[in-house]
């Protein structure tokens, strides 16, 4: 029996046993030791195309043989604001893509395709009410981004084959959008993310988080800098904020609702640099404006807090009084700081383009809808000026025909206008805008061809007298009935407004002839200087309601974005 036991074959079977048990020992060894190895690369399962989509493609693991352990790399996108043509970014040395809807687009920020993309969003329509908290609402927000491109180009592109100019000579040009989003692909480690942070992240400056909230028709609720609690709201989208402690401030974007990409789509100019901080680029904006009269100073129209609007109204030139009067009550059926926005500032529209809408930059909420229920309309107000302009003409005997006259050129210029079509301010053909910018042109380069001082007193004496009215609380301005609101405003601007315009104006002046003493105006001079005053009066007036024409506001946005955020670089991160 003992020699059975010992045999040779016994031996062979229990140096197999022992083999066996060895090798699986040492198996389960190397899995922990892969396992344990493995486990390092922190972060990797939160970096899947589950959570980032296909900025997934750049992560991979990154091993570190002289701490025994993996890191996790991965990219994520920088993005900002910035013409198209820009080729300076951020990030030094790496390629800039800017969205633009295309298909190219669409590839190189990593979005899914337009059909994919189409499926995505009639799916995410579907659950509205249910959170995606596993993606990073960095890319719904690029997804946002490049429908919002594709779908109002497009929109762009069919409005204008679908009223062709009929008598404008040639065809129009197609537009050329002035501002993009741009990003930049920045390679991040997760060793680097603090342990708060379960997502990956993208990165963006204040001024340009505000700019693309903008351009995608969102309206800020909440701006609080002493906490960092911002909320914007608007268009079925929605942006919330928090503060991540070692990192700053971190927002989240999300879908709300139906989004509107297409007549309500903002105007994709550079003034979406400085609307929603409440600043308005104006027509004294021009070096050789600027450097033709030694007199003439560069000016800056802001509108944002009271204060602001005070050193604006005391930079062209109102006096104490008109602005204690502004501060009680600055509105007729619109606030006289649109007044102001149209007669002085630049033109925002796009040639060849219908978009129209704007970032308030003002306090003041529009209230205004368009459409054909709407309150009032500015076609409206334009037929009333221009029946108003026809009257003035008469009672002055000026010619009708006469071309060097500019208040008879102006009712010669708005005929044609009106002959193609200009009843539904919500429907305006694209030559129909096109004739309106011209014409807003042309007044721009007759007011810049006389001096500021003359332009801003006219200014000056209308907004004045305005405001004068408005401080009664039973003037004709405030209790302007709901019926008839164009015709109350333009007859009364005619009749009471105008009239004092034109006389308000010193009598006397200092001549060389005369020395340091003033002397009186001759009649002759006095009727030239009530002509002139009377021209600029009209040109404002019409320019405004011309540029009212081409550009919108939404009623639910008012500015509320502190002043001094614009360009600024602070980082903001998009959880």
């Amino acid at each position: 029996m003992g020699n059975v036991i010992s045999g040779p074959n016994s031996q062979n079977t229990l140096a197999l046993s022992a083999l066996i048990i060895s090798l699986v020992a040492l198996l389960t060894t190397v899995l922990q030791v892969l396992q344990q190895y493995y486990s390092s690369a922190e972060g990797y399962r939160r970096c899947a195309e589950s959570v980032m989509g296909l900025w997934a493609k750049g992560t991979h693991r990154k091993l570190r043989f002289q701490e025994f352990r993996i890191e996790v790399v991965f990219e994520t996108p920088v993005m900002f604001t910035a013409p198209p043509e820009n080729e300076r970014g951020p990030i030094q040395g790496r390629a800039i893509h800017y969205i633009d809807g295309s298909e190219e687009s669409y590839n190189n920020t990593r979005v899914l395709g337009p059909q994919a993309q189409e499926k995505v969003e009639a799916e995410a329509t579907a659950r509205v009410h249910t959170a995606d908290d596993e993606r990073s609402s960095w890319v719904t927000l690029l997804s946002t981004l490049q429908l919002k491109e594709s779908v109002s180009r497009k929109w762009d592109l069919e409005y204008r084959k679908k009223c062709p100019p009929r008598t404008r000579p040639g065809a129009i040009e197609a537009p050329d959008y002035r501002l993009a989003v741009g990003l930049q692909s920045k390679t991040r480690s997760w060793d680097f993310i603090p342990s708060s942070i379960t997502k990956p992240y993208a990165t963006s400056a204040m001024c340009h988080l505000v700019e693309m909230m903008a351009m995608l028709g969102l309206y800020w609720k909440a701006f609080d800098q002493s906490t960092w609690n911002l909320r914007a709201e608007g268009n079925g989208f929605i942006l919330t904020s928090t503060q991540v402690h070692g990192l700053g401030v971190m927002v989240v974007f999300a879908t709300t609702g139906k989004s509107t990409f297409e007549e309500r789509r903002v105007i994709p100019c550079q003034a979406i640099k400085d609307l929603p901080f409440g600043t308005v680029p104006n027509i004294f904006e021009d070096d050789l404006y600027l450097d033709k009269d030694k007199d003439t100073q560069s000016l800056e129209l802001v509108f944002g807090t009271a204060e602001e609007v005070t050193n604006t109204l005391e930079s062209l030139g109102c006096q104490a009084d008109a602005l204690k009067k502004y501060n009680k009550d600055h509105k007729h059926i619109f606030s006289v700081a649109f007044e102001i926005i149209g007669m002085l500032g630049k033109v925002f529209r796009i040639r060849g383009s219908n978009f129209r809408m704007l970032p308030n930059p003002t306090s003041d909420p529009w209230l205004k809808k368009i459409g054909a229920k709407a309150s009032w309309k500015i076609t409206k107000l334009m037929e009333i000026f221009q029946a108003k302009l026809q009257e003035l003409i008469e009672i002055e005997g000026i010619d009708a025909l006469e071309k060097s006259n500019k208040i008879a050129t102006i009712a010669m210029q708005w005929k044609r206008i009106a002959d193609l079509n200009c009843t539904d301010e919500a429907n305006l053909s694209i030559e129909v805008r096109e004739a309106i910018h011209d014409a807003i042109d042309e007044t721009t380069s007759y007011l810049l061809s006389i001096s500021q001082l003359e332009i801003l007193s006219v200014l000056v004496a209308h907004v004045t007298r305005v405001l004068n009215v408005l401080a009664d609380p039973v003037s004709p301005l405030n209790t302007i009935v709901l019926a008839n609101k164009e015709d109350a405003l333009l007859s009364y601007y005619f009749s009471e407004i105008r009239p004092l315009v034109i006389h308000d104006y010193p009598t006397e002046i200092h001549d060389n002839s005369t020395g340091p003493k003033k002397r009186s105006l001759s009649t002759s001079e006095m009727k030239q200087k009530e002509e002139v005053r009377n021209t600029i009066w009209v040109t404002l007036i019409f320019r405004m309601l011309c540029w009212l024409l081409l550009h919108d506001f939404d009623k639910s946005d008012v500015k509320i974005v502190p002043s001094d955020l614009k360009g600024s670089r602070m980082p903001v991160y998009i959880g």
